[in-house]
């Protein structure tokens, strides 16, 4: 049987293809079905296994699905009805027939209301569900015109397991719209709704895939690789093999542009695998396009070549007497995406006449693409047109029946208007006299304040070239040349002494390159503070490797620092750390860094806590004094508590919140 297996794959967007019994709980779930005879409970079975849709091959969950809506309709039950009616939906979506799942799903939608708290959830699958058939057509507008008024919905009954669900997906089409930026503020904002449960794990395993995606996108590595970091486990642990294979496609991307090949190649591996054991490989466009950019990366242009050539082709997608290997894609959107990395392959390759006739396959497509496009808002449009011209016959019906009375009416008000006009000329005269002068004197203040900042600018940037290239220049040259001294044979002041001086060398670069970060910058983003905390964790906990330190980043709202605020910021955040690993005595550090309607970050560890907590913000010694100073010539409000279950906590906020 040959099918279309080609449909766009939003980052867990849409519902996508997984196969065969590959996990325990689908195989204990099989020995189930095989051994009842009790069609009830078959029928609970069905719709159990049909819910790891994202595990199962198409045809098994076709099957699956068509058996769990005949016993559905032979006992007269609506709601499993229903959910074997989406389970068939969800098959024909992996087989890309979005017109059949909508068929199934609409009239599901009418008999599930969300008041009813009984039918409230399924509604949210079917709404949710209907909006991803949308997303498939790459109809974008009419996805999120379904998903908006559901996330309100969800948010009025507090049903925050699908809150977290349609942010993700919200997400999601940010990321197919190529905006990473506005996908990260959804996804982010569906951390918040999907922590309270291991039931919430689907939904956070996917937003954490989603995040590294999103941060990929805009070149934040880093960042990207916590997030995945954290994703992969969590996907294994919930036997999701999809979201897993989707989780290494994106890890391969990120071992491949910190250059490390093999371990890329091993996740590269591992996901085709999955892929093959699930739906015959060769899918997903994602996959195939990473695997093309494998090979040229790693100097096999030949086999890029032949991967994007052998997914250009086109047939028939319902001929049911061919080679159910061959796949065939047929939407000129999705060709669009070969046709650029084959013609990127080919230009690479010095393969210019292969290159040329590429490029006008490019433009062929992108014409087809175009046009199915004009011929949607054509349509679009004329339907608008019509509605507006049975408006503007309404009104010109009306306007003829108003007429007469406007002329008398409007007699006696061109008299009124006429008193008036004089009135307003010269009220109108002096208050734009009044106006010159003010936007005189506030140019004026512009171009002073533009050439005092102007200045500013130019001195920062002047000192940090001068403490690169001079203080930094010669602490670097201290360092290099101490690492030449032996004193093996000195005496142990001489010995401590020199250790001190290596340490202070080394403190004092580390201090420098800091301080030149900052200067560098008129402003800083709080991602960029958290962005640096990271790097000084993952240097630092090298020399505490019995402590766990992990960083919690929910940043809806990006704020800007000055650079000066920025750096005080960092100074505090890194006393309360060290404070936390030299002093504390417990074996866990988290760090949270918070930013909504205000910003706020707090350092805790599981320790012995601070005796005389207040005293000791009171007093303190140095460090607490510095933190303290720090935080008063920022404006900031800075506190320590001693937690319940044992340990400290310093929490540092605008005096604002």
């Amino acid at each position: 049987m040959r099918c279309n297996k080609y449909y766009i794959i939003l980052s867990f967007f849409l519902l996508p293809v997984i196969g065969n019994s590959q996990t325990g709980r689908i195989d204990g779930l099989k020995k189930k079905l095989w051994a009842t005879k009790d069609e009830k409970y078959r029928l609970d079975i069905l719709l159990s296994l049909c819910e790891e849709y994202q595990s199962l091959n198409r045809d098994t969950l076709y099957s699956f699905a068509l058996e769990a809506k005949n016993l559905a309709a032979s006992q007269k039950n609506k709601t499993q009805g229903s959910l074997a009616a989406l389970a068939l939906a969800n098959a024909y979506m992996q087989w890309g027939w979005v017109d059949s799942a909508l068929f199934f799903i609409e009239p599901e939608i009418s008999l599930n209301t969300v008041s009813n708290p009984g039918t409230r959830d399924i509604y949210f699958k079917l709404t949710r569900q209907k909006a991803m058939c949308y997303g498939n057509k790459s109809d974008f507008e009419k996805a999120l015109a379904i998903l908006f008024p559901i996330l309100g919905e969800a948010e009025k009954y507090k049903d925050t397991l699908h809150m977290g669900g349609i942010m993700n997906t919200i997400g999601s089409i940010a990321i197919a719209r190529e905006e990473p930026e506005e996908a990260l503020k959804w996804i982010l904002k569906a951390t918040a709704f999907s922590t309270a449960g291991t039931r919430y794990d689907p939904v956070l395993a996917a937003v954490y895939v989603n995040a590294a995606n999103a941060y990929n996108r805009i070149g934040k590595t880093d960042s990207a690789y916590y997030y995945i970091e954290k994703g992969i486990p969590i996907c294994r642990k919930i036997e999701n093999l999809n979201y897993l294979a989707t989780a290494l496609r994106v890890q391969t991307n990120l071992m491949k542009k910190k250059g490390r090949l093999q371990e890329a190649e091993a996740s590269l591996k591992e996901m085709f695998s999955i892929r093959d054991l699930t739906s015959g490989g060769g899918f997903f466009v994602d996959d195939n396009l990473e695997l093309a950019d494998f090979y040229a990366t790693t100097g096999q242009l030949d086999k890029a070549i032949a991967l994007c050539k052998k997914q250009l082709q086109t047939g028939d997608v319902y001929d049911t007497t061919g080679d159910e290997s061959v796949t065939f894609t047929n939407d000129p959107k999705m060709r669009l995406a070969y046709f650029q990395a084959l013609s990127g392959y080919y230009r690479q390759a010095k393969m210019l006449p292969e290159y040329q006739e590429t490029l006008e396959q490019l433009i062929a497509a992108k014409d087809s693409f175009y046009e199915a496009n004009s011929a949607q808002a054509i349509a679009d449009a004329e339907a608008k047109y019509e509605v507006q011209k049975k408006e503007n016959t309404i009104l010109q019906q009306k306007y003829g029946l108003q007429r007469k009375n406007f002329f008398i009416y409007g007699s006696l008000g061109l008299l009124a208007l006429a008193l008036l006009t004089v009135y307003f000329i010269f009220r109108d005269y002096r208050r734009r006299q009044r106006l010159k002068m003010t936007l005189a004197l506030a140019e004026e203040k512009r171009i002073t304040v533009n050439a005092v900042k102007a200045a500013e600018e130019n001195e920062r940037v002047r000192i940090a070239a001068d403490l690169h290239d001079n203080l930094g220049a010669y602490a670097a040259s201290m360092a290099s040349n101490l690492g030449y001294i032996r004193v093996e044979h000195a005496d142990e002041r001489t010995l401590t002494a020199f250790n001190e001086l290596k340490n202070n060398s080394t403190a004092i670069i580390s201090q420098l390159n800091d301080t030149i970060w900052v200067l560098k910058k008129d402003v800083l983003s709080l991602t960029a503070i958290s962005d640096k905390i990271k790097v000084f964790v993952s240097r630092i906990q090298r020399s505490y490797p019995n402590i766990q330190v992990e960083v919690n980043e929910q940043i809806e709202t990006d704020h800007q620092l000055p650079s000066s605020q920025a750096f005080h910021l960092f100074r505090i955040m890194q006393e309360a750390i060290n404070n936390s690993l030299k002093h504390s005595k417990g074996e866990k550090i988290r760090i949270n860094i918070t930013g909504n309607s205000n910003w706020k970050v707090s350092v805790e560890d599981d320790g012995t806590g601070m005796e005389q907590v207040n005293k000791s913000a009171d007093g303190g010694g140095n460090g607490l004094n510095n933190m303290k100073e720090r935080c008063r010539e920022a404006g900031w409000y800075i506190r320590w508590e001693n937690i319940d279950s044992g340990g400290t906590m310093v929490e540092i906020s605008p005096t604002t919140n």
